[in-house]
């Protein structure tokens, strides 16, 4: 009767470490035309939520963090640089005299911003995987009866 009882926690502290183990399912990209989201079962994540989450790993959290601050100035890059590029334009349109060296201006920060949009998300997927490998590398548990009795295993 004590070796049931005895199988029966076994068991069940193994599926328990195994669950936990299993519950940090594997980060996933979602990448469009303006925009890549990032997903962990149904959780939907920005690229400024991952800092907090990636703080586990020094690296990945180091990736993330200049991904994030890449996006950051590229966005400012494009606001600025579409507010240059249209001012010209709409005085123009009132009857002012237009600067046109301001659309040029704008223009040139808006191809600045590319590059850094790129580099941002190539280092994001970078960080995402390195995340992922170091969740999926995680403890393992698993209990297996043999002929010669109950066996717990633990692999890293």
């Amino acid at each position: 009767m004590t070796r049931i009882v005895l199988i029966v926690i076994l068991w069940t502290s193994c599926f328990s470490l195994a669950a936990q183990s299993d519950s940090q399912a594997a980060l996933r990209i979602e990448s469009g035309f303006w925009k890549q989201d990032f997903y962990q079962d149904s959780l939907h994540y920005d690229l400024a939520d991952l800092i907090d989450l990636f703080e586990i790993d020094a690296q990945a959290h180091e990736l993330i963090r200049k991904a994030n601050n890449q996006h950051d100035l590229a966005l400012f890059c494009q606001i600025s640089g579409g507010f240059l590029a249209l001012y010209p334009l709409f005085n123009d349109a009132i009857g002012r005299e237009p600067n046109y060296n301001m659309t040029y201006i704008g223009l040139g920060l808006i191809g600045v911003s590319v590059p850094l949009e790129i580099s941002s998300r190539h280092k994001a997927t970078q960080a995402v995987m390195r995340y992922n490998q170091r969740q999926m590398s995680s403890l393992k548990a698993s209990l297996k009866l043999s002929p010669n009795g109950l066996g717990l295993s633990l692999r890293f």
